[in-house]
């Protein structure tokens, strides 16, 4: 290098990721590598090779995770007025932790043309590294909360995994197997609650009934890596499988019906000409008319695999017969918008030695985690009867006709419609076929095929193919497709299914979709302002911890300043994650160089005394305070959690006897969450590499002989929460 080009390597140097990336391509350069290689690239440098050990280093793999993350929530596009946050991936192992995971994704869809086109198309989220939220904090059994904000600047979407599950780590892929067997087993997760695709001979109506049974219907999943997802997840039911597990449902049946509401359900004077809807909560407590469907499923599910001998896989079989699952999914639709308000989904799980597993999830804004085009909640698709017009629209669905007809259709999701047959069944039917275009060339496929019928609001009869591989990809798949390929597991989940309808009801009065009306609030209504910046972390006040957060950071500066939190924060650090349980703070820090650790500080009379403390492991995050959003305070998102009329199910069990107080056992606290992955996305997407903060709040306790446990998150920016959910096990 010559000496008059080292200033504009300098140069070069100060500037972010992101920007050397933008000048690559604006000079036509590849955009990919690290920062030094892009500015070699810049500067006219040759390139060294990068052999494969470099690019699968954890830098690498963080940026990749990021990336399939952010890809992986473009299907859910709720709007609930107010804009909502994006996170990133950013877990870390700590011994004695439970885990609290933070996980963000937005993108700004780009939507393929009928025919194949390489372009940016979404995928699921993933970062699979442990965690140490709450690590020393709360010294209970493992727990895990795992949210991933997406779409709409600070809309939040979350999945959401229950207490027992230690290992799991959290990525697309894992939800997708895992939620096969939540729907399919009952295995002790909950993840996307009913999604929100439609289809439709005609709009929905109040009172449309069907039921349908299941019947053909098997998950199989091989590969010990996917398979290890799935036994972590379901610790101890599955903890002897490996190699090979499948779940068959040898009986079931379902239903789903929209609900007409009463004048009483009806909370605003002036909406009395909307009779049918039903007041709902949204995800800020706020009052709204919508429109109610309630899908169930009674299922009796046999599960077999290949067992373990120690830390070998045998050949021997494993068989559970007899395994019933029952689930009830309610979901309230905006009247205006259509979009999900919330869904509410229960589980009860009896396995075949009887004891009984319950776990419900409260999910607001749930058509985030449930959009036709997301892989996670393709795989809840197959007992899931698609509504027909919100997928179709007006469409006249004529044979011949396909999406590729239509150049409006702006769905990974390809159609094309076949003849009119009789069935014995079902008189005159109309056989459609549908496909996923992404996944058939990258992942293997995706194939449903319905029988519509005239006048009916779901299919008479879906069949479901669909079999997820990474060795299946093609020499067409894009760069999305080949990024989510890295980080599948080894494996492959095949899934067939069918649902067929057995009885049906149609409702005489049309739902009012697109209507205003009077009680819907304005935007900003009932949402706090008074965001502020961060000091040294983010802000508490809060009346309830006489040993507050100000009250920590304070004392940890003042006796104990040669520990390497406290040098940290005096030279421009910041605590980047902190968690509250009985007079102890868990603090997270990090430092301009990137370097990072932890340490807990207990309350006592004068002071306050050092619990522990150690070092996170290299790349666990990085410093970026420029990137660190304002936030309300700790106490005010508190103050609304615990407000019983903005979320009545939540606050009973979190709540002390003393009105807006927390219960003495429950653990709360925040994370930011902002790596140099953001870098990549803020390439990609706009203002997605911004640094997102959300609370997280989560109690433990024995009741009746059972081990209960509520967890919740909530937008730090917004106070838009996010989800909750109540298990309740054999203790």
């Amino acid at each position: 290098m010559s000496t008059e080009s080292e200033p504009e390597r300098d140069e070069l140097s100060s500037m972010k990721v992101s920007e050397l990336r933008q000048m690559c391509s604006d000079r036509g350069l590849l955009v990919s590598g690290k920062k030094d290689v892009l500015i070699n690239r810049l500067l006219g440098s040759e390139e060294p090779e990068v052999d494969a050990a470099e690019e699968s280093s954890p830098e690498s793999e963080n940026i990749d995770h990021a990336i399939d993350k952010m890809l992986a929530r473009v299907r859910g596009e709720e709007s609930e007025e107010e804009p909502e946050a994006e996170e990133e991936p950013e877990e870390v192992t700590e011994p004695e932790s439970i885990e609290a995971e933070i996980i963000e994704a937005e993108i700004i869809e780009t939507q393929p043309e009928p025919e194949p086109e390489l372009e940016p198309e979404p995928e699921p989220e993933d970062d699979p590294e442990d965690d140490p939220w709450f690590s020393g904090v709360i010294a209970s059994e493992d727990s895990d909360l795992v949210l991933d904000e997406e779409d709409d600047e600070d809309e939040p979407s979350v999945v959401i995994n229950l207490p027992s599950i230690a290992g799991l780590k959290e990525n697309w892929q894992i939800a997708a197997s895992v939620g096969v067997v939540v729907l399919l087993v009952g295995a002790a997760a909950v993840f996307l609650i009913q999604p929100d695709p439609a289809f439709s001979a005609r709009p929905l109506r109040y009172g449309d009934h069907m039921d349908f049974t299941v019947s053909g219907t098997t998950v199989a999943v091989t590969g010990e890596e996917m398979v290890g997802y799935i036994r972590d997840s379901t610790s101890p039911t599955l903890d002897d499988v490996c190699s090979e597990l499948s779940a068959t449902v040898s009986g079931g049946t379902g239903s789903v019906t929209l609900r007409k509401g009463d004048s009483s359900e009806i909370f605003h004077p002036m909406d009395s000409d909307f009779e049918g809807t039903v007041m709902a909560l949204d995800a800020y407590g706020r009052q709204r008319l919508t429109v109610e469907q309630t899908l169930t499923h009674d299922l009796s599910v046999d599960l077999e695999g290949k067992v373990r001998n120690g830390e070998d896989c045998t050949s021997t079989g494993w068989i559970r017969e007899d395994n019933t699952l029952v689930s009830n999914s309610m979901s309230w639709r905006d009247i205006t918008t259509r979009s999900t308000v919330r869904t509410d989904t229960q589980l009860n799980l009896v396995d075949s030695d009887g004891s009984l597993t319950s776990a419900r999830a409260v999910v607001f804004g749930a058509g985030e985690l449930g959009s036709v085009g997301d892989l996670a909640s393709l795989l809840l698709f197959p007992l899931t009867p698609i509504e027909l017009y919100a997928f179709f629209g007006d469409t006249v669905l004529t044979k011949g006709l396909s999406s590729n007809d239509d150049i409006t259709w702006d769905s990974d999701w390809r159609w094309s419609v076949g003849s009119e047959i009789n069935t014995d069944d079902h008189g005159l039917v109309t056989q459609v076929s549908i496909f996923h275009y992404e996944i058939g060339r990258c992942l293997g496929h995706a194939q449903i095929d319905i029988l519509v019928k005239s006048g009916n609001p779901w299919p008479v009869k879906q069949e479901v193919d669909i079999v997820i591989d990474k060795t299946l990809e093609g020499s067409n798949c894009n760069f999305v497709g080949s990024s989510l390929n890295e980080v599948l597991p080894d494996g492959r989940i095949t899934i067939v299914a069918t649902i067929t309808e057995t009885a049906s009801n149609s409702g005489s009065q049309s739902a009012q979709w697109g209507s205003s009306y009077a009680g819907s609030p304005g935007s900003g209504e009932d949402v706090p302002g008074g965001q502020t910046q961060w000091g040294y972390a983010m802000p508490d006040h809060s009346d309830q911890r006489d040993f507050d957060l100000e009250a920590a950071v304070d004392c940890l500066l003042a006796n104990h300043s040669t520990t390497d939190a406290a040098v940290a924060l005096e030279t421009g650090g910041y605590v980047w994650q902190a968690a509250y349980t009985t007079d102890e703070w868990n603090l997270s820090w990090v430092r301009d160089d990137d370097s990072a650790g932890w340490i807990i500080l207990g309350a006592r009379d004068s002071g306050c005394n050092l619990v522990d403390q150690d070092d996170y492991d290299e790349g666990t995050t990085v410093w970026s305070r420029d990137a660190i959003p304002d936030t309300l305070s700790l106490e005010k998102l508190e103050q609304r959690v615990l407000t019983e009329s903005r979320y009545p199910d939540l606050e009973q069990h979190i709540s002390s006897s003393s009105s807006s107080m927390w219960d003495e056992s429950v653990s709360y606290g925040y994370r930011l969450s902002v790596s140099e992955a953001n870098e990549v996305l803020d390439s990609l997407v706009g203002d997605a590499g911004d640094g997102q903060v959300n609370v997280a709040g989560s109690r433990t306790w024995q009741e009746s002989g059972r081990e209960h446990t509520v967890s919740f998150a909530m937008n730090a920016e917004s106070s838009r929460m996010v989800a909750w959910y109540h298990t309740s096990l054999p203790a």
